[in-house]
């Protein structure tokens, strides 16, 4: 819920640009996204593929030009480095509560992001003057999934997976920090800006 606040406030806050500026709030990623309103549907497939006849009727070609154009950032939530369990992050990637986005990486692809898209995420941090921190996933221990593997995987659009430090991640109290919610915003906006 989180990440959707701060995609729509993105939205909201952008300026209208050249390309369609579009935001997704899939439902029921937390029991495997496979349902109409999930990332395994076909909704945003469908989406697009009607923007970009609306935009450019009978060319066949104009809804693999639009993917092709686009950046897709899967927005969730990451593992904040917790103070009695530091061990189970890399050692030189710990996100910190309050330090920004989080881009997300991992040798099994749970996570979509790759050295493309990631960078492309932090210039659009560091032009909007955002700190941004990485979660690589250490690869001797299980990792879940985001929206992100399923949607790439099924759209063929570059992908980054990106979200907000929280410790305790769904347990009955999870933490976060107010602090990430703006600079969230303002690094969606920049993305959205491009």
């Amino acid at each position: 819920m989180t990440s959707c606040h701060a995609g729509l406030l993105a939205l909201l806050a952008a300026p209208a640009g050249e390309r369609t500026q579009l935001l997704v709030c899939n439902d029921h990623e937390e029991v495997g996204s496979g349902s109409m309103a999930g990332a395994r549907g076909s909704f945003l497939e469908d989406v697009v593929r009607r923007l970009a006849t609306a935009t450019d009727p009978g060319d066949a070609e104009a809804v693999h030009r639009a993917i092709a154009r686009s950046v897709l950032v899967s927005a969730d939530m990451a593992h904040g480095v917790h103070p009695t369990r530091a061990e189970r992050h890399e050692p030189a990637h710990q996100p910190r509560l309050g330090g920004g986005p989080v881009v997300k990486l991992n040798a099994n692809q749970a996570y979509a992001t790759d050295a493309a898209t990631g960078g492309w995420f932090r210039e659009r941090c560091a032009e909007a003057g955002v700190p941004s921190q990485s979660f690589v996933m250490r690869a001797d221990l299980p990792c879940g999934s985001t929206i992100g593997p399923l949607t790439a995987t099924r759209l063929g659009i570059a992908t980054v997976d990106v979200g907000m430090a929280q410790l305790a991640m769904h347990s009955c109290r999870e933490v976060a920090s107010a602090l990430d919610v703006p600079l969230m915003v303002d690094a969606l906006t920049a993305c959205l800006a491009d």
